[in-house]
């Protein structure tokens, strides 16, 4: 009883330590150059689709699969606003790399000087190719020649729609990340992208989770999360990982954590990304995060910060298009998703499509450098 009893006054030491001290975290500006990385494929490209449908026969179990159906590869019309988005709430970005399996959309204007063409070839090893995972491209993207390395991944689906700054993504080299402890929680037999997260979590269990909260506790128990530290609250009591936020947003990544992470864990990576199409045992980008949060060289992130792609508001897009389509009019949020999925029926589509492109062409009429002009 007593060791239950130093133990609880030793963690609430650090909880009310580490909230006080995490006042006095100073913001510290960006110095060095920021790349964006976007990835993209043309599904409706016949060479691929074929190509894929050869794979799609021999390489993926469609019973426990349902993270490859077509609504994944659904050409949205929104990829020109990716570009023009960039070049105004963000024209500071150093390069942008647009990684491809070696399609070039017809508009892209390519003397762009900003730009860089990457082919998978240029980067990943050709034992992973072809690929139809997004895992394989994300999970070697420190390769890309020429990357700096500080860079911020971009999904094509995620787009700006407010101006940022450098520092929304990197404060004196640190990545932002957002450490609050979350559940993972499974959806199932098919949930194929929970059982990811829960691998993700599984390769980290090793570490020394109390050890890693009481080094850095004014990140673990930062002040800008809000009620949420009771979530972190309780999982330093129990001295184990059980899950940390994710959304589908823009991660911000160095080089430097990429090629720390395969030193530790090349069996697994390499693994995952021998996979041509997702499986549920595959780890993602996602561990990256994981990591810089193990080492408590990040700087801390209030939720949903960038935007809210969960709950009500993204259900918004599926039932109520019009309601999403004004936040993107409206500029509600820094980045918003367009996040396809199963839950948009054919039917639907093409009236939700046009919904969400007008809103974008509203704030986004203007064509950018980036699109050839005739």
């Amino acid at each position: 009883m007593k060791i239950i009893y130093r133990q609880y006054i030793r963690h609430t030491w650090f909880f009310i330590y580490g909230f006080i001290k995490s006042f006095f975290i100073r913001k510290k500006p960006m110095t060095k150059p920021i790349d964006f990385v976007v990835t993209w494929v043309d599904g409706n490209d016949p060479e691929w689709q074929a190509e894929k449908r050869k794979y799609d026969q021999t390489t993926r179990d469609k019973e426990i699969d349902k993270d490859n159906e077509a609504e994944r590869y659904r050409d949205w019309g929104l990829f020109p606003y990716w570009f023009r988005a960039v070049e105004k709430y963000a024209p500071w970005v150093n390069k942008v790399y647009l990684v491809t399996c070696g399609q070039v959309p017809s508009w892209l204007n390519l003397d762009n000087s900003k730009l860089v063409i990457i082919n998978h070839t240029d980067y990943i090893d050709n034992n992973y190719l072809p690929t139809f995972s997004s895992h394989p491209i994300e999970n070697n993207l420190h390769r890309i020649p020429g990357l700096s390395e500080h860079f911020v991944y971009f999904n094509d689906d995620t787009i700006l729609t407010q101006p940022v700054k450098p520092e929304d993504f990197f404060q004196g080299g640190k990545p932002l990340v957002c450490s609050v402890a979350t559940p993972v929680r499974n959806g199932g037999y098919n949930d194929t992208f929970g059982h990811i997260l829960f691998g993700n979590i599984g390769l980290m269990a090793g570490y020394d989770w109390e050890a890693i909260i009481e080094k850095h506790p004014e990140l673990w128990f930062n002040h800008s999360y809000g009620l949420r530290l009771m979530y972190n609250w309780h999982t330093y009591q129990q001295r184990f990982l059980t899950g940390i936020y994710y959304t589908h947003m823009p991660q911000a990544f160095r080089k430097s954590t990429l090629q720390k992470v395969w030193q530790l864990f090349p069996n697994a990576l390499d693994e995952t990304c021998r996979h041509r199409f997702r499986t549920p045992l595959d780890y993602n980008h996602f561990i990256f995060t994981l990591q810089e949060i193990a080492d408590g060289d990040y700087v801390p992130m209030p939720p949903y910060y960038y935007g809210q792609i969960n709950g009500k508001d993204f259900e918004y897009m599926h039932e109520k298009p019009e309601t999403f389509a004004g936040y993107i009019a409206s500029h509600r949020f820094k980045i918003i998703c367009v996040n396809d999925s199963a839950e948009i029926m054919s039917n639907k589509y093409e009236k939700i499509r046009s919904c969400i492109q007008s809103a974008f062409n509203k704030i986004l009429p203007q064509k950018s450098s980036f699109e050839k002009i005739v």
